[in-house]
């Protein structure tokens, strides 16, 4: 019988001086990457023919629009597809707690997007259930990796989510670290 060893953590927790610091590494997908990467190249292929077809004026007069309309279109797409590429290569996301502040960093690479929360009003950080809704932009952006997460907070009169790509055992992980160091209120139950 084959013994089980634990798995090594992904995620880095630290105490700096600038607060508690918490850098989970997205949860790569050899299979989305090489996808994606395939697709990238057919797309810079298709875009740059279809530049060149515009600037020479080789674009049939009565399918212009049509080819105007596909290939701003396509441009939006292949620049969505580019971010998940490098999401999957070379994203983390970077959670700071000092002070009053909670800032999630989406960073792809030393660039990336912040968003600050005032911890006093946070309520109820919980490891959450991943819910998939076909109707939500977010959710259809969990198959490449890059939406949604598996701890949840309510800020305000709204749900929020982080540490996509993580288990539920680091998602636990997060949540402890940041309850023992933090006081989170918790919601009143009805």
């Amino acid at each position: 019988m084959a013994k089980t060893h634990p798995a090594d953590s992904r995620i880095t927790i630290a105490d700096t001086p600038q607060g508690l610091r918490i850098v989970m590494p997205c949860r790569r997908s050899w299979f989305v990457i090489c996808l994606l990467g395939f697709w990238i190249c057919g797309w810079a292929v298709a875009e740059v023919m279809v530049a060149i077809q515009f600037l020479n004026g080789d674009a049939p007069p009565e399918g212009e629009f049509f080819m105007l309309t596909w290939f701003g279109v396509w441009t939006v797409s292949g620049v969505f597809a580019i971010y998940a590429w490098l999401w999957q290569v070379l994203g983390k996301e970077i959670v700071n707690v000092h002070g009053q502040r909670f800032r999630i960093r989406r960073d792809i690479g030393g660039f990336g997007f912040d968003k600050e929360y005032d911890l006093l009003q946070m309520r109820d950080l919980r490891v959450g259930q991943i819910a998939f809704n076909p109707l939500e932009f977010s959710s259809s952006l969990q198959l490449w990796g890059i939406g949604g997460g598996v701890i949840t907070f309510d800020h305000g009169k709204k749900t929020y989510r982080f540490g996509a790509g993580l288990d539920e055992a680091e998602a636990k992980q997060v949540v402890t670290a940041i309850k023992q160091r933090y006081r989170i209120q918790e919601s009143a139950t009805a």
